[in-house]
């Protein structure tokens, strides 16, 4: 992707000098060893656009990798004309040029991948691609066995640093969901003031462990419409499931005065902590997902309340660019985070670039987080596409006397770098 502007070329280049902040990932440990090469084409993001167009019949048969190429290729073939025009074909044209020099998806040029196919569980390999991306750290959002952490024993994978997972933490259920969450510290918990108690000193750990943030997805499964009910009324709900382990309360809405209030302990110390909260908005992985739950919009209360929270809203909030940029541009302790959105909407992202640097402080924006697991060579394409989007964007800012090209620069290393790395106390 190539901009129209003067300045284009120049401020491309210097975007890729600029090292990338990694602002969501989600790898374990170094990647997959691909041993298929319709799985190479068919991973990550790009799978839910195949099914969008095909079927899960049709997924399927990409997926049986015991079925030979030629009898997967007319499925392949039917689905890819039908999208790959989009922001995650972008991604596997990039992958295949990339990494394997085939600049059309054919049945021939499979046939040749198979001979070469990338093992990106080889750290060495990982690492190199990251490298090459020029990627200097990565905030990573798994899901390490808690004992290590607390231990210091927990191996990631390279140049990550370690999120907080919160969802499981505040949506529990029953008596058994509480007791496996607090084990790792060695102790049983009887009441919601302990439960609360142990939370801190896990979220504790991990910070000592090293983690710079606290991540929450809660979005898929609930509303971020976050109430404010009386401890009260969340230990009703807690007592009943804990005084007898048979019991389990319905998630959402049977537990929602306990999830909304250990969600707002959380943020209390998540306060305490100087933690940043990350939080899930708009689009979602997969198909078939209801956007509307999922508007960052639905936050307002919870960002009005904790003040004193420094929350980073992720994924542009797609497609809702106008509540987003509201947001940030109201409340002092918001920002914007553009991961997985470059590829989501390349379109969009380019369009609230430019609106961001017209309408919020342009030290609010975090431009870049690949939000894959374990696939570096998509996480290196991913970031081509950030530095296309944010050059793209800038570039034609200068066209139009909005900023200088010296200014753009500043801009986009703050985009790229020393925005994530001041905000999550990153030290590079």
């Amino acid at each position: 992707m190539k901009g129209k502007a003067a300045c284009h070329d120049e401020l491309r280049s210097f975007c890729e000098s600029v090292p990338l902040v990694d602002c969501h990932d989600h790898s374990a440990a170094a990647g997959p060893k691909y041993t298929d090469p319709i799985a190479v084409v068919t991973s990550g993001y790009f799978h839910s656009d195949l099914l969008s167009a095909s079927s899960e019949a049709d997924m399927a048969v990409l997926g049986d990798a015991s079925r030979s190429l030629q009898e997967r290729w007319p499925v392949l073939e039917r689905a890819w004309k039908r999208t790959c025009h989009t922001g995650y074909a972008q991604v596997t044209r990039r992958v295949l040029e990339h990494f394997y020099d085939e600049n059309e998806l054919t049945l021939a040029a499979l046939e040749r991948m198979s001979e070469r196919l990338l093992d990106l569980s080889d750290e060495t390999t990982f690492d190199r691609i990251l490298e090459e991306a020029n990627i200097a750290v990565r905030l990573e959002n798994v899901q390490p066995d808690p004992r290590q952490v607390i231990s210091g024993a927990a191996r990631l994978a390279p140049r990550s640093r370690l999120v907080f997972p919160a969802p499981a933490y505040h949506r529990v259920t029953a008596h058994d969901a509480v007791q496996a969450n607090v084990a790792p510290l060695g102790r049983r918990v009887t009441t919601l003031d302990e439960y609360v108690d142990a939370l801190r000193e896990l979220v504790s750990a991990y910070k000592a462990f090293g983690a710079v943030a606290i991540k929450d997805q809660s979005a898929y499964s609930r509303s971020l419409e976050y109430g404010n009910p009386t401890r009260a009324a969340a230990e009703e709900v807690f007592n009943w499931f804990m005084e007898d382990p048979r019991r389990s309360a319905a998630y959402p809405d049977g537990v929602r005065p306990l999830d909304d209030y250990l969600f707002h302990a959380l943020m209390r110390i998540a306060r305490d902590l100087d933690l940043p909260v990350q939080i899930h908005t708009g689009h979602m992985a997969g198909i078939r997902n209801d956007i509307v739950k999922t508007n960052a919009a639905g936050l307002t209360r919870l960002i009005e309340l904790h003040r004193d929270v420094r929350f980073d809203l992720f994924h542009a909030n797609w497609p809702y660019s106008g509540d987003i940029l509201y947001l940030v541009k109201n409340y002092p302790n918001v920002t914007i985070d553009f991961c997985w959105a470059n590829i989501i909407d390349p379109i969009y992202c380019r369009n609230l670039f430019k609106q961001a640097l017209s309408a919020v402080p342009h030290g609010k924006v975090h431009g870049y987080g690949s939000d894959f697991g374990g696939s570096a060579d998509r996480a290196w394409a991913h970031a081509q596409i950030a530095r296309d989007n944010i050059a793209i964007a800038l570039s034609d800012m200068v066209d139009l006397g909005w900023l200088g090209l010296d200014e753009a620069k500043e801009v986009s290393r703050a985009w790229l770098f020393d925005n994530a790395n001041e905000f999550f106390g990153l030290g590079l």
